[in-house]
């Protein structure tokens, strides 16, 4: 199934949807409800939340002030929701840096896409573990706390994502079948390595790589190698960032960079692409693709965990991340919010498709940071897509509902396995002109390019100190 796509860094599913409320503790239910009801009487004031692509946070602003009558929650919303791209997020990231720098900004902000360092490192944001350690409500164990490892400077955590996201990778069974190649995990070396392989085999018609390749397609997986925003160093000048950049340009693609259109081929319930036309195609691990795990597919193998080459299991942070600035005069309220916007959340039945939906939605279809809100809004979502599919989809269980839990726990595993943040989207809206003339136009060698790149980055970082 081919659709084409405008080129973007992330794809971003923007619904503003309603938000369930309910916070997870451990204590008895009339604690429970001493609890809420105390809070109710407490919590008051002005709370301003500034975001620059966030669709779902109002929702959970209504909510939350729908359970706290004297809490007023104000957003501020920069830009036109429609205009998302580099100059939309320098203009926000700009804007954002002046507020909380002086000291005027928002009580939370989003930083999803952005350095968190240019402002923990500075004393401007507050460490999350604070109130998480003086919270008895916040239980660390209901979340996916190597997520907060990944994201920790000095020990601290500085913002908190509501979902986090990844790519497994689906390998043609047809294709690599005459190889001798055995593999757990594929980075960008062993992705071209098994490519070349099979398109040595002369086969007709020849396969492509992959679906959606662009000639920087690994760059999120492999650039946090070649900086330290901690350090304030960069090493993008070096003999090895120089050979990824002459092994990526070996890509055959057909992306082009003026109309920003290429080949996005997926598995939609088919995998008859894959018996000849593609060696891979990448799964990305969100509520709305994992029913493919279900589906008992004859094309392609089980799916492999992508790496970076240094072996990290990378993830994604690609909406909806907050921090506290040091300088809101709302910090409790502040927290208080932000945790019941990342709490579990009773899911509705999947009979109900309308609030089904609407509760996946609430985390972008991504991995939700609360483990039992992953259970649920995965859950929901392959009930959904199983009805809707009915028969058309070979499953692999007579009865699919019922491989759903070992689903479950096998992405959860996929999950916990995540232990690095891939590169923030700034980083790449900053140097991805220079990539486009190495790749696209031949206007720089791979020296010149990595040269360049690395004056880039290193002022950027230094901006950062």
């Amino acid at each position: 199934m081919n659709r084409n796509l405008k080129k973007s860094i992330i794809f971003i599913l923007l619904i503003g949807v309603l938000v369930f409320s309910g916070c997870s503790n451990q204590e008895s239910d009339e604690h429970k409800k001493t609890v809420k009801s105390s809070k109710v009487e407490l919590l008051s004031g002005t709370l301003t939340v500034s975001t620059y692509y966030d669709g779902v946070i109002m929702s959970h602003a209504q909510n939350f002030m729908e359970l706290h009558p004297n809490v007023k929650i104000e957003m501020a919303e920069p830009l036109d929701m429609g205009e998302w791209g580099s100059k939309g997020l320098e203009q926000y990231g700009m804007s954002t840096a002046i507020e909380i720098m002086s000291g005027n900004g928002a009580d939370l902000i989003d930083l999803s896409h952005f350095s968190t360092y240019r402002y923990a490192g500075s004393g401007l944001l507050c460490n999350l573990y604070d109130f998480m350690d003086n919270d008895p409500e916040f239980n660390k164990a209901d979340y996916y706390t190597n997520i907060f490892n990944a994201k920790e400077i000095d020990g601290a955590l500085y913002t908190m994502p509501s979902s986090f996201t990844y790519d497994m990778m689906l390998v043609s069974r047809p294709l690599t079948e005459r190889l001798s190649v055995n593999y757990d995990v594929l980075d960008y070396e062993s992705i071209l390595a098994i490519y070349e392989s099979v398109h040595s085999l002369g086969l007709n018609p020849e396969p492509r790589i992959l679906p959606g390749i662009v000639k920087e397609y690994f760059w999120r997986y492999e650039f946090p190698a070649y900086y330290n925003a901690q350090a304030g160093e960069a090493w993008f000048d070096s003999d090895k960032f120089i050979e990824y950049l002459e092994k990526t340009n070996t890509i055959v693609t057909p992306y082009d960079p003026v109309y920003k259109e290429w080949d996005k081929t997926r598995i939609v319930g088919d995998d008859s692409f894959m018996k000849s036309d593609y060696v891979f195609c990448s799964l990305e691990v969100t509520a709305i693709d994992v029913y493919n795990l279900l589906a008992d597919y004859t094309n392609i193998s089980a799916p492999v965990p992508i790496v970076s080459s240094g072996g990290d299991a990378m993830f994604r942070s690609m909406q909806a991340e907050y921090g506290i600035p040091t300088s809101s005069a709302n910090k409790e309220l502040a927290w208080e919010f932000l945790k019941f916007c990342v709490g579990e959340k009773s899911p509705p039945d999947s009979s109900d498709r309308k609030r089904a939906q609407e509760y996946v939605m609430n985390y972008h279809t991504f991995v939700p940071i609360n483990i039992n809100n992953f259970r649920h809004a995965f859950r929901l979502q392959c009930e959904l897509d199983i009805d809707m599919f009915g028969n058309s989809i070979q499953w692999k269980d007579i009865n699919p509902k019922d491989g759903i839990d070992e689903m479950i726990a096998l992405v959860h595993e996929w999950n916990l396995q995540r232990n690095r943040e891939a590169s923030e989207t700034e980083l790449y809206f900053l140097i991805n002109s220079d990539l486009e003339n190495y790749y696209y136009y031949d206007l720089a060698t791979a020296e010149e390019t990595a040269s360049i790149i690395q004056s880039r980055v290193a002022a950027y970082l230094g901006e950062q100190r």
